[in-house]
């Protein structure tokens, strides 16, 4: 479906709230910083937006990565994936990303449903669990399991959401790289820490 792919690499430099996706690599040095607070339930009541499109993104526990107006038209075939090179303080996490199309006009489309989720450790093999390193730099390769189509219009940006899961409905991996199902909010009195560092990128599929 697609004869090539499209790179994008996590920038740090920020506007606001948003960072960029770029197609020009910088210094690895370079991450952005997330933080989240599992025993806090003050967001409890949050529910998922069911809209495909919106006027705006605000992104739970996420960080929102924006590229440059495409040139031309493009169509997005197939499956995403990627590279993420990042510190953590815990020996698991559980991560979420979403892609959308910001139009012209201002509208966020999102390009597939539901968001992908996956666990860290079970990113490499679905079948074996690889724990973490806790404090150490490492990397983490990933690949979409839904295909997504969409013809991307010129002057069009694509958006990355990338976000730590704490959703109420879902179960919370604290990362203490125990059994998941056995863990309880007493494991997550330190607040989760993530840096993703600039050399991480996202591979998106593509016909042009």
């Amino acid at each position: 479906m697609a004869g090539k792919s499209l790179r994008f690499y996590l920038g740090s430099w920020a506007s606001g709230t948003i960072r960029r996706l770029t197609q020009h690599k910088k210094t690895n040095d370079a991450f952005v910083q997330q933080t989240v607070n599992f025993i806090d339930r003050t967001d409890a009541a949050w529910t998922p937006s069911a809209g495909f499109i919106s006027r705006s993104l605000a992104p739970r526990h996420g960080t929102i990565f924006i590229s440059e107006p495409l040139a031309k038209t493009t169509e997005f075939n197939g499956l995403f994936s990627g590279r993420l090179d990042f510190t953590v303080n815990k020996m698991d996490v559980d991560l979420n990303i979403t892609l959308y199309e910001l139009l012209a006009n201002g509208d966020y489309v999102r390009l597939f449903s539901p968001t992908y989720e996956f666990r860290a450790s079970y990113a490499r093999d679905r079948s074996h669990r690889h724990i973490l390193k806790a404090g150490e730099r490492q990397e983490l390769t990933f690949k979409s399991e839904r295909m997504t189509s969409r013809q991307l219009k010129p002057g069009s940006r694509l958006v990355m959401v990338l976000s730590i899961n704490k959703r109420p409905d879902r179960e919370i991996n604290y990362g203490t790289g125990g059994d998941v199902s056995e863990e309880s909010i007493a494991d997550g009195k330190i607040p989760l820490k993530i840096r993703w560092y600039s050399d991480s990128y996202i591979d998106i599929p593509v016909r042009r």
